[in-house]
């Protein structure tokens, strides 16, 4: 990268870095970090603490930290407990030296499990990716990973990305480790009904099939309850109502 280019994308990184101090919750922290990482072809970006392979979907979901992963995925691999088999985790499990997606081919030749659920994740436009972990004071393993149908990621870029998973996940702990608001929240029948269906990992559309209703009123109940959660989206509100004992 020539010097000019460089000086201009460490003070554009050190602006954002300076936005970042002053989010002031998870949705913030995720809006900012996606317009800076957007120009690089990412789409979607996921922080979380590793669960144990054996974690259950409760456990799966509260270790999320920054979540713009897409909802519908999200919940699958956590409801199939896709973690088990997760050939970034086994990556980040063995080094932790940051890797593309591209280079798990290795860990998932000889498992068929492993091979679906990278093949799943095209679904999603989850076709390239790059991954990171950092490690927090306590010692626990942060994972940080953003995926898209085509990503920019040469060694400055990769660079860059860990300057920014450092102090995003850095200002999300903050954030995270304040205290919650427990106050009672009062779900309709049929909210936690489309909650849970949606925590197995149903799409609208299969919520509606299954509740009798129209894929419009699936979300109406789900939009409902996301809203009643202060959740931003789908799997945020599934995790808050298995925190709160909403639902299973």
């Amino acid at each position: 990268m020539p010097p000019q280019t460089y000086r201009r994308s460490l003070e554009h990184t050190l602006d954002f870095i300076r936005d970042l101090d002053r989010a002031r919750n998870l949705e913030d922290i995720c809006t900012k970090v996606m317009g800076y990482l957007s120009r690089f072809g990412v789409e979607h970006m996921v922080a979380a603490t590793i669960p144990t392979p054996d974690s259950n979907r409760r456990e799966q979901l509260g270790h999320l930290l920054l979540n713009r992963w897409p909802d519908e995925w999200a919940s699958r691999y956590a409801a199939r407990r896709y973690v088990a088999h997760d050939a970034t985790i086994r990556r980040l499990m063995t080094s932790p030296e940051p890797f593309l997606w591209n280079e798990l081919e290795p860990l998932v030749q000889d498992d068929p499990i492993a091979r679906r659920v990278m093949n799943e994740a095209t679904e999603f436009n989850l076709n390239m990716g790059f991954t990171l972990s950092l490690q927090t004071l306590d010692k626990q393993l942060v994972l940080f990973s953003v995926g898209g149908r085509h990503l920019e990621m040469s060694p400055d870029t990769q660079g860059m990305l860990t300057l920014v998973a450092n102090y995003a996940i850095g200002r999300a702990i903050m954030l995270k480790q304040e205290t919650p608001s427990n106050k009672p929240i009062m779900l309709s029948a049929r909210e936690r009904e489309a909650l849970q269906w949606a925590a197995e990992g149903k799409a609208d559309w299969e919520i509606g099939a299954v509740m009798k209703i129209s894929e419009h009123g699936a979300d109406k109940h789900m939009r409902a309850a996301r809203t009643k959660l202060g959740a931003i989206n789908r799997t945020q509100a599934v995790a808050e109502a298995i925190r709160r004992g909403l639902i299973a």
